[in-house]
């Protein structure tokens, strides 16, 4: 009896056992099939999901992280490596089992998209290349002497990427060479003015090379350019702020010759939440229009002016209603452009000719203070806090 039962006993486990084994084998095939799905797919993974997967295959195949940290100009290293490491202690099935599971949703959620939307994705595509700059930054000659520059990128706050940057550089230097051309006004579509930089943009050259100094000096070199326009444009610089005003959309208004605000027009520098710091002159700028204490309460503190506030601080020339905005801003530009020409460029030279090499002095200096701010653990960690609080507000 006793050997009958041990014999039945040594049956259920050697069943268990290739149970075991069945499962296991059939996870790594399931495994490895997942993995060759994924590469001869054309499937579009972000950067997010693509750490993510990194992550799963590394505890899947290796275990625990225990590799050390890279290097911090290391962008890409550094970011697999923190992606890796978050998983902790999981173990190799498990990680197998989430990879399978985000591989399936990718490929079955890239068929259906390609079913439903074949046709108007390849629109969608198409018309963003023809718009990263001739359209997101739109240019009215109202006149020969008044030109519009429009931030036209509403469904992105009008937030500026690196090309938009070059289109306005474009237009300021034919601006400048054009005889007839006495006023440039600067407004955007929309509900907003300006969200400043998109920082999606942003990170998104800092990943495309493993090196992050090479990155962040392109960076720099570009800011420096563009507000170096700013200082040396010779005609009259109008901006009408239609709605809120974020980052460098702010910075550089000390650099203008008139700032009109729509009565729900708010103004906000959010240089320390982003680790960075002052950029458009402002760290000049700010405190001579406004007083070191108040200038340190936007610069600093991370403190949103009403346009109210803005006025009262000498950032606003003037508030408009925003129910007269585009009928008073017409008549702005009318007042200004009867004026004559020829006294308004003279005055405005002559203007610049004290504060000119101040200003490049100044704007020198804080890109550079941007680029080691860039280049911080800080910045770091605060673009890829960024980078998920984005992808979580898309899903």
């Amino acid at each position: 009896m006793k050997s009958s039962l041990s014999i039945f006993r040594l049956f259920q486990i050697n069943n268990i056992i290739r149970r075991y084994a069945s499962n296991e084998l059939s996870s790594s095939m399931d495994f490895e099939t997942a993995k060759s799905r994924l590469e001869s797919s054309s499937v579009q993974v972000d950067n997010e999901t693509k750490l993510k997967l990194y992550a799963l295959y590394k505890q899947a195949t290796t275990g625990v992280c225990s590799t050390s940290k890279p290097g911090l100009t290391d962008f890409v290293a550094r970011a697999k490596w923190t992606a890796w490491s978050s998983l902790g202690k999981m173990n190799q099935q498990d990680a197998q089992k989430q990879y399978i599971q985000t591989v399936q949703q990718l490929v079955s959620s890239s068929t259906s998209n390609n079913q439903v939307n074949s046709t108007s994705t390849s629109e969608e595509t198409t018309n963003e290349k023809g718009q990263s700059t001739e359209e997101h930054v739109e240019l009215i000659k109202k006149s020969p002497s008044h030109w519009e520059i429009v931030l036209n990128r509403p469904e992105k706050y009008n937030a500026i990427t690196r090309p938009m940057y070059e289109r306005i550089m474009e237009i300021f230097d034919q601006a400048t060479q054009d005889k007839q051309l006495i006023l440039i006004s600067f407004t955007g579509k929309g509900k907003f003015y300006s969200a400043g930089t998109d920082l999606a943009d942003f990170a998104k050259m800092a990943t495309s090379s493993t090196n992050l100094k090479e990155s962040v000096e392109l960076g720099r070199i570009l800011l420096e350019k563009y507000i170096g326009k700013y200082i040396d444009f010779p005609k009259i610089l109008i901006a009408f702020i239609n709605g809120p005003a974020v980052g460098i959309s702010v910075s550089t208004l000390g650099l203008f010759d008139g700032v009109y605000a729509s009565s729900n027009a708010t103004f906000s520098l959010p240089f320390t939440r982003t680790a960075q710091s002052a950029e458009g002159c402002s760290s000049l700028t700010f405190p001579s229009l406004m007083g070191s204490l108040h200038a340190k309460d936007i610069l600093l503190f991370d403190r949103k002016l009403t346009a109210e506030e803005a006025q009262q601080r000498g950032l606003v020339t003037k508030i408009i209603d925003q129910n007269l905005f585009e009928e008073e801003k017409d008549k702005i530009c009318q007042h200004i452009l009867s004026l004559p020409h020829g006294s308004l460029l003279a005055s405005k030279s002559l203007m610049q000719k004290w504060t000119k090499e101040t200003f490049h002095r100044v704007n020198s200096y804080e890109v550079e203070n941007l680029k080691q701010r860039w280049l911080t653990e800080e910045f770091v960690q605060a673009m890829m806090t960024f980078v998920r609080g984005r992808k979580k507000t898309k899903s």
